[in-house]
């Protein structure tokens, strides 16, 4: 799968419904596969997702260029496993990015969203653009 496809489809799910964000944290590879219609997730693609939404929930751009790279390294750091990366990220047990399961998930959500709408990641987002505004108003 292309990995900006996957990820403005889990940007538009998200814009839908911020609770994807803590069910990202919890199950990545089923939560990806259930927007995206593929059970075939990989590892690789999981991580980066992952590694995109908690750069993009704390308000950071991300380079599609080198998400792939930076995935491989917080996955090692993680013990190559995806879960431990979405917990280490996205989780209660966050330490390296945005804790989606405490706080309000709805401004989680939103700092996403606006940070991804803004993102010069080349990410197009032409299709949600409707979504995010009428959620968020922004």
């Amino acid at each position: 799968m292309d990995i900006s496809s996957v990820l403005q489809q889990v940007i538009g799910a998200v814009a839908e419904n911020p609770e994807t964000l803590s069910s990202m944290a919890e199950h990545p590879y089923s939560t990806i596969g259930n927007i995206t219609n593929n059970e075939n997730v990989s590892k690789e693609e999981a991580s980066q997702v992952v590694t995109a939404l908690s750069s993009l929930a704390g308000g950071n751009d991300i380079d599609l260029g080198s998400i792939a790279s930076m995935a491989a390294g917080l996955l090692g750091e993680n013990g190559n496993s995806v879960h431990s990366l979405a917990s280490a990220l996205l989780g209660s047990g966050s330490d390296q990015g945005v804790d989606v399961t405490s706080g309000n998930i709805a401004d989680i959500a939103s700092s996403l969203l606006g940070t991804a709408q803004n993102s010069s990641s080349g990410l197009d987002l032409s299709s949600i653009i409707g979504l995010i505004t009428k959620f968020f108003g922004k």
